[in-house]
């Protein structure tokens, strides 16, 4: 799924939806999105969390090192409808401040729009 940001096709914001458990397993189907986003060209992606249980140590860090590839090329990922257990194993360890997080998909979505 796709929104564009200013009738733009190449700053479109990308959904990808996470969903069971985002360990090891599970994050390698997510950076393979990834992959094929940035392959495409694709630089601003908005991670859906609605149906997200659970995130292990393992894949926080997948998902940590494929965002800062995203970034680095000039892009951005955000992460939106996060359950309360996934966004507590991002406070325990401290990722909470390093990622954009939102409560909605239009509110992530407008994040883009004003950055």
């Amino acid at each position: 799924m796709q929104h564009r940001l200013n009738g733009n096709e190449k700053t479109s914001v990308h959904i990808v939806r996470c969903e069971g458990n985002l360990d090891a397993a599970r994050m390698v189907e997510v950076k393979g999105r990834l992959n094929r986003l940035l392959n495409q060209n694709r630089r601003f992606v908005l991670l859906d969390f609605a149906r997200t249980r659970q995130m292990d140590l393992v894949g926080l860090g997948m998902l940590m090192d494929r965002i800062q590839k995203v970034r680095a090329l000039k892009g951005d990922v955000r992460l939106f409808n996060i359950r309360p257990r996934v966004l507590e194993t991002l406070r325990q360890i401290g990722a909470e401040g390093l990622l954009d997080t939102y409560s909605s998909k239009e509110e992530a979505v407008r994040s883009f729009q004003v950055a």
